[in-house]
């Protein structure tokens, strides 16, 4: 091989490398800027759920709505209070499937904050939901989307694929 052919093929070799190195940079690059764009809706998200307003509308849908409401007329008919409670749950986790479906927002990051409470908040708000679509509009499309992919895809199996660990707390020592 003559040294002609052989600087040729190094210089394509250190082009394919420097081209490869590149391209990994700027795909890091974009995941990184991407990731900087969805940080004020993430912590948007993750404050939204921990105002008492919304702590209030999961206690009051969990414990109180079925019993005191039936969902033979939907959600929107409901009294005022009731209804904001199931709009603030709902239309957080509409709002949530919408950003999941579209590949905005990652599932494993939704479902694994709040996989169980989606399932829980579902199973209570379909009836009036189905029964809501039955007498206007085809509502919480996205919200329903989001528990399905919550109940095929359980939160402890995305703690598990995230390799979350546990540290139980140690036994306190005893005095002899």
């Amino acid at each position: 091989m003559s040294l002609a052919v052989a600087s040729t093929v190094l210089a394509l070799v250190i082009s394919v490398v420097s081209l490869v190195a590149s391209s990994v940079v700027s795909a890091r690059q974009l995941q990184l800027a991407h990731n900087s764009n969805l940080l004020p809706v993430v912590v948007e998200l993750f404050r939204e759920t921990r105002q008492p307003h919304f702590s209030r509308a999961i206690e009051y849908i969990s414990v109180e709505l079925a019993r005191e409401h039936s969902p033979e007329f939907g959600y929107r008919r409901l009294p005022e209070e009731p209804l904001r409670h199931v709009r603030c749950v709902s239309l957080f986790y509409d709002d949530v499937g919408k950003l999941v479906a579209h590949g905005v927002v990652d599932e494993r990051l939704v479902i694994g904050s709040y996989g169980s409470n989606i399932v829980n908040m579902w199973s209570v708000l379909a009836p009036y939901i189905y029964r809501e679509r039955e007498l206007t509009t085809k509502a919480m499309i996205y919200f329903e989307d989001l528990a399905y992919r919550a109940q095929v895809r359980p939160q402890a199996r995305v703690h598990t694929e995230l390799g979350l660990q546990i540290t139980p707390p140690r036994p306190s020592p005893t005095s002899d």
